[in-house]
């Protein structure tokens, strides 16, 4: 397995690992002595966090946010993470995923799973907590999402946000009104802000390799205002700002 490590900044580490798993997206671990800013923006993705501070673990079932702000893990000294996969809501949080979004809860609310804060606060390395996920993934249970909210995620992404409802449901062969109201009830948000968030997701990894006039245009974006303003509502910064700063994120 091969196990990433980057360095954010001189304070704040950053190391992921992304298995081949129809759950896990990938598992991360964020080491931030002296607390500084993280900032959080969104990825339609539902995340398991544990966060450390004073020598305690305290894990955390993390919805999407709709847009930027400072990361929960900013009050922390480490974060082990786990992200699903988008589109992915396991069946032990069936039931929350409207509450969720924009929010976060204890995961002792979830007595079938509530045991791994122990386990994960007992094991010492980060290799070793995403073997024992992965080794005990069972403890989720399967993904409650139906094909057809799955197939919707898929296209999105596969347009790379720039997608219209209308276009949406046609090819998927169902009404406007039916297609938005089974993706909000799986995913929590509407298809409209989920392509959005996408879409910016997308002009991120843009960012680091292409030049920025070109990024607004090809994501569909109505002029390089409309993309500026949309980026600092997703990510609190401008464009030239995120790219020529050093800024950690989750």
């Amino acid at each position: 397995m091969e196990f990433k490590t980057f360095c954010k900044n001189s304070h704040t580490t950053y190391c992921e690992f992304k298995p081949e798993h129809e759950l896990f997206h990938k598992f991360y671990e964020i080491i931030n002595q002296q607390q500084e800013m993280i900032l959080s923006i969104p990825d339609g993705c539902v995340n398991i966090w544990f966060l450390w501070k004073d020598g305690r673990c305290q894990a955390r079932l993390i919805g999407s946010a709709l847009a930027g702000k400072p990361s929960l893990v900013s009050n922390y000294s480490k974060c082990f993470g786990i992200k699903f996969h988008a589109g992915v809501v396991p069946e032990v949080f069936l039931g929350d995923i409207g509450s969720l979004i924009s929010n976060n809860f204890l995961i002792q609310k979830y007595q079938e799973i509530c045991f791994v804060e122990r386990e994960i606060e007992r094991i010492q390395t980060f290799e070793e907590r995403v073997l024992y996920f992965l080794e005990q993934d069972w403890i989720f249970g399967k993904n409650h999402v139906d094909r057809l909210t799955r197939n919707m995620v898929r296209e999105v992404k596969a347009c790379l946000g720039n997608v219209k409802v209308s276009e949406l449901a046609g090819r998927m062969e169902y009404s406007r009104h039916y297609i938005n109201e089974v993706f909000r009830r799986n995913i929590g948000m509407s298809i409209k802000q989920y392509s959005s968030i996408i879409r910016i997701q997308q002009a991120i990894r843009g960012i680091e390799t292409r030049n920025l006039d070109f990024i607004y245009e090809d994501l569909g974006y109505y002029d390089q205002s409309h993309f500026i303003r949309e980026f600092k509502k997703y990510t609190l910064l401008t464009p030239n700002t995120f790219e020529n700063g050093e800024w950690s994120f989750t």
